[in-house]
């Protein structure tokens, strides 16, 4: 599987092991067309990204389109039940892609803290997810993704339980791409095949934290394997990420109809 571009990559402003010009190198020696560095958001506990540096976040970048078409991206997380995520206002306008998730480690609400987080450590601990619960996690990150400007839903399933289906219906509703995560894909290639009949549209990430796992995307491959699928469903096996939005873009002036309006950057955190 050869990718255009990867768009879920971290460096040691967050988590990663590299700084942002050896992964970019890296990604250039890799045959990639373009490439987004998207650390962790604000609200991270261990090795989150701090608001306060993200100018020279922005600018080490920007610095490094010298090498390759380059993306500034944020990896935000859900906080709240009423899906608000953890961009700060800094962040306005500044960043080109948007990815959107569940981790665990992460400064909540106190109400999503006690009813969102410590039930789903539980029953992730057992194994077992009751259907209230996984009801419970639909809705939260529903909201988050018709709340805000989310480019991509990442590892769906992964740290909590829900109805991927659901959730896919409001991503095509929104124009969110839904991740095919290179470290593991938590739903099952039945669910891949109903999302796609949804009308969803994907995109192969690495989820890389180091120079050698860019690119890498060996699972989803045995993972498409067991799918009925087509190019055309995943964006970046043959075009860029820029492609795919701006052909989006003008295939949507020519229709006259847009789709739904997202709210612009920057909006993320200001709601309850």
């Amino acid at each position: 599987m050869k990718l255009q571009g990867d768009y879920h990559t971290h460096t040691r402003f967050s988590d990663g092991k590299n700084n942002v010009i050896d992964m970019v190198r890296a990604a250039k020696e890799k045959g990639l067309r373009e490439f987004a560095i998207t650390d962790h958001s604000i609200n991270k506990i261990i090795n989150g990204f701090r608001g306060r540096n993200f100018d020279r976040y922005q600018g080490e970048i920007e610095s490094a389109r010298a090498e390759m078409p380059m993306l500034v991206g944020i990896e935000a997380n859900v906080v709240s039940t009423s899906g608000r995520i953890d961009l700060d206002r800094r962040m306005e306008g500044k960043t080109d892609i948007v990815l959107c998730g569940v981790h665990v480690m992460v400064i909540f609400t106190p109400w999503a803290f006690l009813t969102f987080l410590l039930p789903n450590v539980f029953f992730r601990l057992i194994h077992w997810t009751p259907q209230f619960m996984r009801r419970r996690n639909t809705n939260i990150v529903t909201r988050a993704i018709r709340n805000n400007d989310v480019d991509v839903w990442t590892h769906p399933n992964r740290y909590v339980r829900l109805n991927v289906l659901e959730v896919a219906r409001v991503c095509v509703e929104r124009g969110t791409l839904i991740e095919l995560n290179g470290k593991k894909i938590s739903f099952r290639p039945i669910d891949f095949e109903k999302m796609r009949a949804l009308g969803a549209k994907f995109i192969v990430n690495s989820d890389a934290h180091n120079t050698q796992s860019i690119a890498s995307v060996a699972r989803v491959e045995e993972f498409l394997k067991n799918c009925d699928w087509e190019q055309s469903d995943i964006i970046n096996l043959n075009q860029t990420y820029t492609e795919y939005k701006n052909a989006k873009s003008t295939d949507a002036n020519q229709d006259g109809n847009p789709g739904a309006e997202k709210p612009k950057r920057g909006i993320f955190g200001r709601r309850n």
